[in-house]
């Protein structure tokens, strides 16, 4: 993990140092956008960047740096709790350091770089993308190695020794095994549930039904008895 951020960083420093404001070395990137014709006494700026691109530059900033700074935040406030060791307090705070300031030392980055060089939106929106694709070295390289051995990266993860890492692998399935049925005794609980409700609602409907049919029967009755007596006294 130290090896991939001071990866990142070194990539980072790369850009710094290509927008830096010095004319005279020619590794810079810095691009001057003024021109300045002979028969005016203005210069033209000549960019075409406005407040649309930075505002697309926010957008993919926030988009992709704000859940490693609020992750960044949770954990260095969790190595402020008593409850956990002190090592674990340790590596908490040295996590939740390293991902802020990578994060934050991303958006320092791609701002200066697009500030220095960038002279269209679709530059800074170009540069802003392969800045922060630097940042997901690490997962890439975590996928990798899930990729090639799971149960090896599971292990070391959850800091176990290679003796226990057999136990771990087999608790492992057995806990998905137990999530599995939990999830298909839920969805057949669903499904219960639902048809529960087919039938309350389908009972409902007998019902009212009957109550209609009752109250039907209810007013031929008076009709019935009055047309017999009416066919007796014509006898």
């Amino acid at each position: 993990a130290l090896a991939i951020v001071a990866f990142q960083i070194a990539m980072l420093c790369e850009f710094v140092k290509a927008a830096e404001v010095d004319l005279s070395n020619d590794n810079v990137d810095i691009k001057y956008t003024y021109r300045c014709p002979r028969d005016q006494v203005e210069c033209d700026d000549t960019a075409d960047l406005n407040w649309q691109g930075w505002a697309i530059f926010a957008v993919l900033m926030v988009s992709h740096l704000l859940k490693d700074i609020i992750n960044g935040t949770k954990i260095t406030i969790l190595s402020a709790k008593n409850r956990h060791p002190r090592h674990d307090r340790l590596r908490f705070f040295c996590g939740g350091l390293l991902l802020n300031s990578v994060a934050l030392f991303t958006l320092f980055v791609s701002t200066i770089y697009n500030r220095a060089i960038a002279t269209s939106n679709t530059e800074v929106i170009m540069n802003a993308v392969v800045i922060l694709f630097i940042t997901d070295t690490d997962e890439k390289l975590y996928k990798i190695l899930m990729a090639i051995s799971s149960e090896w990266v599971a292990s070391v993860s959850r800091g176990k020794t290679n003796g226990d890492k057999r136990d771990d692998s087999d608790a492992y399935i057995r806990l998905e095994d137990v999530i599995n049925k939990n999830t298909v005794l839920e969805n057949d609980l669903k499904d219960t549930n639902n048809e529960m409700k087919k039938v309350r609602q389908q009972m409902k409907e007998m019902q009212a039904m009957l109550e209609a049919m009752a109250a039907s029967s209810a007013q031929e009755a008076p009709t019935r008895r009055l047309s017999g007596a009416s066919t007796e006294k014509e006898r």
